[in-house]
């Protein structure tokens, strides 16, 4: 019992920054993995993954292997991470690695697959998540594995954005089209909860549907400035005229982070 005291009191310390920031905390562990994998790539795999995740600024990354401590029981672990104010715990499996010469002979090319579980601290699952990288032009086995497994820093700032989503309110309108509508306007949220200039937003209309209230999507927006830790000056996208309305009649409009979308309505990683 005091061994775990001892954790929590750490945790607590730990996480205290991010608390005050109103961030997520998110405790990581170790991958398993297949055994033909090679034990030093797994951990190239898990530190990209600590590194794309702390990179976006959204949560609090805290990593297992540096806490002493730690309860081996789920349901003891799970409440030592509670009370230190994880709110989640990320798990993985690296299911395969492989590397080869192509066709021709010239260039190593890699493919990496491995799986993520998102948890929350009472056991639920949030997501699974699969995903494949592959690189084609290595100088060597080593140099295609590398960069294949660099790949995993840019998708962990869509698996954040996807799980750990940023949402906000319009504060303040800024410029403003007499036909278009508004054309940027200021959110209440900025640095302190990890956003950066580029971040994409849906904008939604609260509404009174049959006596109920609901909402709905009047158009994006993406972050243009970001004024200070709890401020943002976006552009307006889609949805001008319909901002100024519901902004002029007084009903709440709610900006929420997603994803960047590529040109064919996919999404960049």
């Amino acid at each position: 019992m005091k061994k775990i005291f001892s954790f929590v009191a750490m945790m607590l310390l730990v996480c205290a920054g991010a608390m005050a920031q109103d961030k997520k905390g998110v405790a990581v562990e170790e991958l398993t993995y297949n055994s033909s994998i090679g034990t030093n790539w797994v951990e190239v795999l898990r530190n990209n993954i600590i590194s794309g995740i702390t990179a976006t600024g959204r949560v609090n990354v805290v990593d297992v292997k540096s806490l002493s401590s730690l309860p081996t029981v789920k349901e003891e672990r799970m409440g030592a991470l509670a009370e230190a104010g994880v709110d989640a715990v990320l798990s993985g499996h690296f299911n395969s690695l492989k590397s080869a010469l192509d066709k021709d002979g010239k260039y190593w090319t890699c493919t990496a697959n491995y799986t993520l579980t998102l948890t929350d601290v009472g056991g639920a699952v949030i997501a699974t998540t699969p995903y494949e990288n592959s690189w084609l032009v290595g100088d060597n086995s080593t140099d295609a594995i590398n960069k294949c497994l660099e790949k995993t820093v840019k998708d962990m700032k869509k698996f954040v954005d996807d799980n750990f989503k940023a949402e906000a309110t319009i504060k303040q309108l800024d410029q403003v089209d007499a036909k278009k509508g508004v054309k940027t306007a200021y959110v209440t949220i900025g640095s302190n909860a990890g956003i950066a200039a580029g971040q994409m937003f849906d904008i939604f209309e609260e509404v009174e549907i049959a006596g109920e209230k609901a909402t709905k999507q009047i158009g994006d927006a993406k972050a243009q400035e970001v004024v200070s830790g709890t401020l943002t000056l976006v552009k307006i996208n889609k949805g001008g005229v319909a901002v100024k309305e519901a902004f002029d009649a007084g009903h709440k409009i709610t900006v929420v982070s997603r994803a960047k979308k590529d040109p064919f309505g996919g999404l960049l990683k």
